[in-house]
C-alpha cells in the first residue's frame, strides 16, 4: 500500500512538472507574438493559460500590455490592476497604470478614503490577514504563558500578571483587526469599468433615477452583500463617493 502511494506520489508529481513546462512553452510563444506585436493572438494564449488556472504577476501584466496596444484600456488597466498585487511585478504594473490612465479620454473625480479604511487597506497590504491572525495567536500564547507563569514564580506575579493582561489586549485586538479585515474583503471588492459608458442608476432597473455616467477605465468599489440579490446589477461605490447601481456586463471585479 505505502509503495503504491508512492508511485502515484512521483506520478502527480511528474504530472505537475509537465504541466508546468507546457505552460511556460505557452508563455514564451506568446510573449514571442507580443513582441511582434500580434496582440490579439498573444491574448488568447494568455487566456488559455489564464482558463487552466494558472496565473501569476507576469501573466496580468502581459495580458495588461496587449490589452493597452489595442486601446481595449478598460480590460488593460484591470489586469494591470491584477498584476499590481504580485510582488515581483508591482513597480512594472504601476508604470504601465500611468501610461494606461493618461490614455482614457474621461477622468473621474476621486475623493479620498476614510481614514478608517486607509487603515486597515494599508494592514492589510503591508502585513496581510495570516500575518495579523499567527500575530494575534503569539499573544494569545504569551498571555497564557505569563498567567500560568505568575502562579509559580510569586516574587514576579504582579509582572507577569501585567504583562499578561498587555498581551490578552493586543491578542483582542489583533483578533478584531483580522476579522474587520476578512469582512471587508469578503464584502468589497475592486472593478473596473470595460465598457466605453455605463449609466448609475439609483435601483437596480433601467427606469429609476440616474444617478451619473461610469466611463471606461472608471474603478469603483463592489458590495456584494447589498447587491447580492440581484443577478444583473452591482451596487457600486464610485471614486467620487456617489452611490448607486450599474450593469454587472460592463464591470471586471479582482
Amino acid at each position: 500500500m505505502i509503495r503504491k502511494k508512492i508511485v502515484i506520489s512521483i506520478f502527480l508529481l511528474l504530472l505537475t512538472a509537465a504541466s508546468l513546462t507546457a505552460q511556460q512553452s505557452r508563455f514564451d510563444s506568446a510573449n514571442t507574438l507580443l513582441n511582434e506585436s500580434e496582440y490579439a493572438d498573444a491574448i488568447q494564449i494568455y487566456q488559455s493559460i489564464a482558463d487552466d488556472g494558472f496565473e501569476s504577476g507576469a501573466l496580468w501584466l502581459n495580458m495588461g500590455i496587449a490589452y493597452s496596444q489595442i486601446d481595449s484600456l478598460g480590460v488593460a488597466k484591470y489586469y494591470l490592476l491584477k498584476a499590481k498585487q504580485f510582488e515581483e511585478t508591482a513597480d512594472l504594473a504601476e508604470d504601465a497604470l500611468l501610461y494606461v490612465n493618461d490614455r482614457f479620454s474621461r477622468k473621474s473625480a476621486v475623493l479620498p478614503a476614510l481614514p478608517w479604511d486607509q487603515f486597515f487597506q494599508f494592514l492589510s497590504d503591508t502585513f496581510g490577514l495570516n500575518a495579523i491572525l499567527i500575530s494575534a495567536l503569539f499573544f494569545f500564547y504569551c498571555a497564557a504563558g505569563m498567567l500560568i507563569w505568575s502562579w509559580f514564580r510569586v516574587d514576579l506575579k504582579n509582572v507577569l500578571r501585567k504583562g499578561s493582561y498587555i498581551s490578552f489586549s493586543l491578542m483582542t485586538l489583533l483578533f478584531l483587526f483580522s476579522w474587520i479585515i476578512y469582512y471587508q474583503n469578503s464584502r468589497y471588492s475592486t472593478a473596473v469599468m470595460v465598457d466605453r459608458q455605463s449609466v448609475v442608476y439609483e435601483r437596480p432597473n433601467e427606469t429609476s433615477s440616474v444617478i451619473t455616467t461610469a466611463y471606461e477605465g472608471y474603478t469603483m468599489r463592489v458590495d456584494f452583500k447589498t447587491g447580492a440579490d440581484n443577478q444583473d446589477w452591482n451596487y457600486v461605490r464610485l471614486e467620487n463617493g456617489m452611490y448607486g447601481w450599474v450593469k454587472k456586463d460592463g464591470l471586471k471585479i479582482l
